[in-house]
């Protein structure tokens, strides 16, 4: 083959000397010939050449492949960090509403066993036979009766026979069952039945307490009926707090279901949730454990024994349940990495859909801009727009009827020179990250001053706006609205949530707090604190004598003295149920509470309100009271109020025992701490 014929038979793909495959010869004649190697290199460049501009062309598409990659990595990352926070968040939960229910029954059982001891204790006294059937019984059982969720209380002789109850048994019912059961159980200790029919075909609970003289002969038992519908409505009312679809349990140390949780799935399954908790209980007081299978579903289990009796609390709730919202969110979240994965593998569109996304974002930005100014102008609601440098750059007209100022006279100006001194903090804190884009939006209310002088509530909704060009933060706009009287709305309201509606006094809830918070103080300044325990003498008579709407008045006046006995800033008074009130002396003795006990026990029998149903040698309303003083110790402030409390009610009965109308202190003569 002549070298014409060579060059003629060779492609002209990636060869520069041939031009649309039309042969060309050699430069001039004489120049060196091509020999097959050079040939087979030149492919070879060619080749190289081709690949090197195939990668180059889609490095772009590989590159947005690879974020991603790592973005769909870092996404299921965040999912699976979200469920284990969810779970964490969700046991802890259970556990923490297990804790406090156990605690609620705790102090419920440990007020019924003190009235049943309180009435097995009465049964035995000389006075009981001579009293009249309706005394007798609220000699025994007002105290027992008083407590949530009891409907019957009895006391039953050694052959089962009643002796004296404060309503009928259920039909077919005897006391004999109660006495084998303490038969079975031991004589000694509060004894917790199974549920069982009880009055007006409620289901319920027995508390027994054995009945013992001084020979230790089983003398028979003081029996009281707790409604478990009641119960179980009281104690489920901390669960919708937490609105969790958790469900309630309650058990005997034996396993016998006293309030079953309804849980979802099979009754084995059931048996072997019962069966866990009672095993992690076993090792520890309170906690959490999780129960069943993938296909039964799985359940987790908070629990906590209830003080030093035999009872133990499970709250309980479903983790499919518990994940669902998670589950819609991983499952969104997940289609939509898909969707941003497919979207990458062609940059080159989404460059082009972002470069016409970006002019129809200025064209709408300018469109807003004209249309924010319009909606501005014609707000009821004040609209600011303010700069990174914290300096208002417009505001709406809505200034001069918020604030009687002109928009002029506020720009250029900082929203924090007419702040409330009080709430330039809060508010920083507020509005500081949607500065800096940490969050996109945030609300907030603070006081500012009008040009009059006087301060008005605003309610601000403020959100960051972003540089178009940058992306960077560009301060803020902020819609603010006057809810000064909102403010004094909530500040009624929270009165009323405090406060006692029939005497005007601090409720319970209250009392708790302010006497957390003086204990606290007290301790830090070693100041003794005193409490004093104020019960009105045969209430109930007086309600049986005169009808409740005169013993609603009693109330009123009485608790108007004791409102008086509260002389000092410090000091509280509480109604803290039915008939009886407390007051709390942060920084008196006990010498200087017993003569103000003293002299408020004297200014309530000088009222002179007729009681004429209460008998003996008093016959106006009177008060017993007891009281208790100590220093609380710093760090257990919690076991100086049930110390407190405990010795205060304990000398609140003694003077009940001694007749009534006197003042009984802690340590007196006679007292046992």
């Amino acid at each position: 083959m002549t070298y014409r014929a060579a060059w003629n038979a060779m492609p002209s793909r990636g060869d520069p000397a041939r031009v649309d495959g039309a042969a060309t010869p050699p430069a001039a004649p004489g120049a060196k010939a091509a020999t097959p190697g050079t040939v087979t290199a030149g492919r070879r460049n060619a080749a190289r050449h081709a690949l090197v501009q195939q990668v180059r062309a889609f490095r772009l598409p590989l590159f947005c492949l690879g974020l991603a990659t790592v973005f769909g990595a870092l996404t299921v990352d965040d999912l699976l960090a979200g469920r284990q926070q969810l779970w964490r968040r969700t046991t802890e939960t259970a556990r923490q509403l297990s804790l406090l229910i156990s605690q609620d029954i705790d102090h419920a059982v440990t007020r019924l066993d003190r009235a049943l001891r309180h009435a097995a204790e009465r049964q035995a006294a000389p006075e009981l036979a001579a009293m009249p059937p309706a005394l007798r019984q609220a000699f025994l059982f007002d105290q027992a009766l008083a407590e949530e969720d009891v409907r019957l209380v009895f006391l039953l002789d050694a052959r089962g026979d009643i002796i004296s109850a404060s309503g009928a048994l259920p039909p077919g019912q005897t006391g004999m069952g109660y006495l084998r059961s303490h038969g079975r159980h031991g004589w000694g200790g509060l004894w917790f039945s199974p549920p069982q029919p009880g009055p007006e075909a409620r289901e319920v609970v027995a508390l027994s307490r054995g009945l013992h003289p001084a020979d230790d002969r089983f003398a028979g038992a003081v029996v009281a009926l707790l409604d478990l519908d009641s119960l179980r409505r009281r104690l489920e009312a901390h669960l919708q707090v937490a609105d969790g679809g958790f469900t309630l349990g309650l058990y005997r140390h034996d396993g016998v279901a006293l309030l079953g949780a309804a849980w979802p799935g099979p009754a084995a399954g059931q048996e072997a949730g019962i069966a866990s908790i009672f095993r992690q209980a076993a090792l520890q007081p309170n906690g959490f454990v999780t129960s069943g299978t993938a296909q039964d579903g799985r359940l987790l289990h908070g629990f906590a024994w209830v003080g030093g009796w035999p009872l133990l609390v499970s709250v309980s709730g479903s983790a499919a349940e518990m994940e669902a919202e998670w589950r819609a969110r991983a499952i969104v979240t997940g289609l939509t990495t898909l969707g941003l994965l497919g979207a990458l593998l062609t940059p080159i569109l989404l460059l082009q859909r972002e470069v016409m996304r970006r002019h129809a974002a200025e064209q709408e930005a300018r469109r807003n801009s004209d249309e924010f100014r319009l909606l501005a102008e014609n707000s009821g609601d004040m609209v600011s727009r303010i700069g990174p440098d914290r300096i208002r750059r417009y505001v709406s007209p809505a200034s001069r009827r918020i604030l009687g100022r002109e928009p002029e006279e506020l720009i250029g100006r900082s929203p924090r020179e007419i702040t409330h001194p009080d709430d330039k903090q809060q508010m920083l804190d507020t509005v500081g990250p949607v500065y800096a884009g940490e969050v996109e939006e945030a609300t907030t209310a603070y006081r500012i001053c009008r040009d009059d002088g006087t301060w008005v509530w605003l309610e601000a909704r403020v959100r960051s706006v972003r540089d178009p060009a940058t992306g960077l933060p560009d301060g803020i706009v902020a819609i603010a609205r006057d809810v000064t009287e909102r403010k004094r709305l909530e500040a009624e309201i929270a009165q009323l949530v405090t406060e006692d509606p029939l005497t005007g006094l601090a409720n319970r809830r209250a009392f708790d707090a302010g006497f957390e918070r003086e204990l606290h103080r007290c301790a830090g300044l070693r100041q003794p604190v005193a409490i004093l325990l104020i019960d009105v003498d045969h209430f109930k008579l007086f309600n049986d004598h005169y009808g409740h709407p005169r013993g609603d008045a009693c109330l009123r006046r009485v608790a108007a003295v004791i409102g008086t006995a509260a002389a000092h800033p410090v000091d509280l008074a509480a109604r803290y149920g039915g008939e009886e009130f407390i007051l709390l002396l942060p920084g008196a003795s006990l010498a200087e509470a017993e003569r103000r006990a003293e002299g408020l026990r004297e200014a309530v029998e000088a009222l002179a309100i007729p009681h004429l149903g209460a008998g003996g040698r008093h016959q106006v309303v009177t008060v017993s009271i007891g009281l208790a003083a100590s220093v609380p110790e710093p760090g257990d402030v919690v076991l100086a109020a049930e110390l407190l409390v405990q010795q205060a009610d304990h000398c609140l009965y003694e003077a009940k025992r001694r007749g009534r109308n006197c003042v009984i202190a802690a340590g007196s003569a006679g007292v046992v701490a």
